[in-house]
């Protein structure tokens, strides 16, 4: 009998009808969680569940949307490939690209906070719903708490993310038309039962998928720093959307 992810309640109270994307479809996402319910797929894709302005999905989108098109290889026939954003405008002209950002994108200290937070609901969204489908785990209580933070908004999670020293990739054919999470795909990720950290269009994130106190916090960055030098040159602590190098601009030295 299906039970949901999120939510936990098996079909004989909430439906499975409908197909729900574990990385957006507006992102080229072409994979799909089926135990995820009707009821918690809207929860993750209607703007009007959040803020009115945007939903979790689309936070998460956005923040991948410009490194995307940079990597995209254009491909007029193909839908899935064509680059819509809510925030940013890019040009290309000559294999160089132009960045607008539009009037809906701002810098406050507020907006900036609420984007933050619901980007990473969306990323530990997309992290769970990849784990169940690939791995056929993710119902543990030890996930309890992505479940809360990601689908019910409650507390606050941390999300480290890295940066670049050069802007080489290792990247499969079509991976940016059509995206996939590959877990453990580079030797400078550090993983384990605590601690996972994953590449997705070029950006590199560190997450605890378990719950951990400060030591072992402090002892699991010196781990990955350690791991990633000669790589990635520093990190930072999500607290605004703009801590994320929206146009790898490292792909410009």
């Amino acid at each position: 009998m299906k039970k949901c992810l999120w939510c936990k309640k098996n079909e004989t109270i909430v439906s499975f009808e409908k197909k729900a994307h574990t990385i957006p479809k507006s992102l080229g996402g072409q994979s799909y969680n089926n135990n995820v319910c009707d009821s918690c797929n809207e929860y993750f894709g209607n703007r009007n569940n959040h803020n009115g302005q945007y939903s979790i999905e689309e936070a998460l989108k956005e923040a991948f949307n410009i490194s995307r098109k940079r990597f995209l290889k254009e491909n007029p026939k193909r839908k899935v490939g064509r680059f819509k954003s809510k925030f940013f405008e890019v040009k290309s002209k000559n294999g160089k690209y132009s960045l607008t950002i539009k009037p809906s994108f701002r810098f406050s200290a507020q907006f900036q906070k609420e984007l933050c937070r619901a980007f990473k609901r969306g990323l530990y969204k997309m992290f769970l719903e990849e784990l169940n489908r690939q791995k056929d785990i993710g119902y543990e209580k030890k996930f309890d708490f992505i479940r809360e933070f990601a689908r019910y908004n409650l507390d606050d999670l941390p999300i480290i993310y890295f940066r670049r020293s050069f802007g080489a990739f290792l990247m499969f054919d079509r991976e940016a038309e059509t995206p996939v999470l590959y877990f453990d795909r580079m030797k400078y990720l550090c993983s384990d039962d605590k601690f996972i950290e994953i590449e997705f269009l070029g950006h590199v994130f560190g997450f605890p998928i378990s719950y951990v106190d400060e030591k072992e916090f402090e002892e699991y960055l010196k781990k990955s720093v350690k791991a990633k030098e000669g790589f990635f040159h520093d990190f930072v602590m999500l607290t605004k959307l703009t801590d994320i190098d929206l146009a790898l601009s490292v792909l410009n030295d």
